[in-house]
């Protein structure tokens, strides 16, 4: 399945009727003059195959140059060649600031191993619409580093205080990973005991935020799963749903959302541009209907859950049957932790503020930590298909005792049970910390 151009010989450069057509030249489906990105990224959805834009005949709408390598769109879907993309001033819609994501990295190793998460991370963007108050990303390399470049595309002026309203999209990312990925054996890739040599999408962004994300992480899935690279997708958009028949198509797979909470109204001026709890939870039961491999990441929980609000939503969990449940108290670190506090007060939860101030303390922080971790252990037990695989913060295992130290070493030494891609096939698990 290919791209067929041809010009209007009635029309100028930029007129250009595209087809889709099958291997014999027989037209799929006819997109008439110049489609939008948008048109010819939901083809692929439809028809379930991969449609590489790179030097196909279709031309820039801004200069009329073929586009032959990068690439990307204007608020409108239209194509732009790279030179043009570049030069964009970008557009702002709802208060987003939107452009192209300048991004030459397509894949990067990850320390996210220590958390038995992956080995690899692939961004479909950078920035993000949610705009979760907790989020460590704005600190990070990535994005700390690049603050002349984020002024510059999106008028950012403090990448933490406007993490929410800026997104830079990697629009070409599917066609760079299949170019990448020619030649090359996943069999030669770095794998690490807990990181197994999975891909992660994403760590940086949600790659699910919106149907833009979504066209390109399909995109870049479908690239991976041809070479049986492993992958794991995390998001907190129902939005993975739209895909269930490409993930069926994976032998090595898995799709998780977060789910920190089921108090809706907490977990609204926590995460503010996020769908609801319950809505993320029936994505999950939907891909539990699909028999898709899935996990859930109940991170991070908050210090105003109790032992019944942790029952109550490990009870949620246990319902769709999920490979694994990622666990990790919330970490009172950096600028994001005092706007978190900032967006509590600012949604009337008074109580909740205490609650999170008192976690400024390092003592009482460790305390916090260590009792709910303990909670969350203890009343996974009393149902018979949940392993929580919990990840201790290393200051907290420096803030312990030398019997909790030891137990939390083992924590975040053990590798999550997902069968899919533990070679070994023998499920770790943890138990609650026994002299707690």
């Amino acid at each position: 399945m290919r791209l067929d151009t041809k010009r209007d010989p009635e029309g100028g450069w930029y007129d250009r009727f595209v087809r889709l057509v099958d291997d014999d030249g027989s037209i799929i489906e006819d997109f008439g003059k110049n489609p939008t990105l948008d048109t010819l990224r939901e083809a692929e959805r439809r028809h379930g195959e991969r449609i590489n834009l790179w030097q196909q005949g279709l031309v820039c709408s801004d200069c009329g140059n073929q586009i032959t390598n990068r690439f990307s769109a204007d608020l409108e879907g239209n194509l732009l060649c790279w030179e043009c993309a570049s030069s964009h001033q970008g557009t702002a819609r709802s208060g987003l600031r939107i452009n192209a994501d300048p991004t030459k990295t397509v894949l990067s190793e990850s320390k996210l191993h220590e958390k038995s998460l992956c080995d690899y991370v692939i961004n479909v963007a950078t920035g993000c619409r949610h705009g979760c108050k907790f989020c460590y990303v704005p600190s990070t390399p990535a994005i700390d580093n690049r603050d002349e470049m984020l002024a510059d595309k999106a008028d950012v002026e403090n990448p933490q205080r406007d993490w929410g309203s800026y997104l830079l999209y990697r629009d070409d990312l599917p066609e760079r990973v299949h170019e990448g990925l020619q030649g090359h054996d996943f069999d030669d890739w770095k794998t690490t005991r807990r990181g197994r040599g999975i891909v992660m999408l994403s760590s940086g962004t949600d790659c699910y935020q919106d149907r833009r994300t979504a066209q390109i992480t399909r995109g870049v899935v479908q690239e991976l799963i041809a070479h049986d690279v492993p992958v794991r997708i995390l998001t907190r958009s129902p939005n993975i749903t739209r895909d269930i028949d490409l993930f069926k198509q994976a032998d090595r797979l898995t799709v998780g959302t977060s789910i920190p909470s089921f108090d809706a109204s907490l977990v609204k001026a926590v995460e503010p541009n996020t769908p609801p709890p319950a809505a993320r939870w029936e994505a999950l039961d939907e891909l539990f209907k699909q028999q898709i491999p899935r996990f859930v990441s109940f991170s991070p929980t908050y210090p105003t859950m109790d032992r019944d609000d942790i029952f109550e939503a490990l009870s949620w969990f246990a319902a769709v049957d999920p490979d694994v449940v990622f666990h990790e108290p919330i970490n009172p670190r950096g600028e994001n932790f005092e706007m978190l506090i900032e967006a509590v007060r600012d949604a009337g939860f008074e109580e909740a503020v205490q609650e999170f101030k008192a976690l400024r303390d390092t003592d009482t922080w460790a305390e916090y930590a260590l009792e709910q971790i303990n909670m969350v252990q203890e009343e996974a037990q009393k149902f018979d298909n949940l392993t929580v695989h919990t990840w201790p913060d290393r200051r907290l295992v420096d803030e312990a005792d030398r019997d909790i130290a030891g137990q939390l070493r083992r924590m975040r030494n053990a590798v999550s049970p997902e069968s899919f891609v533990n070679s070994s096939g023998v499920a770790e698990s943890q138990s609650p910390l026994e002299s707690w």
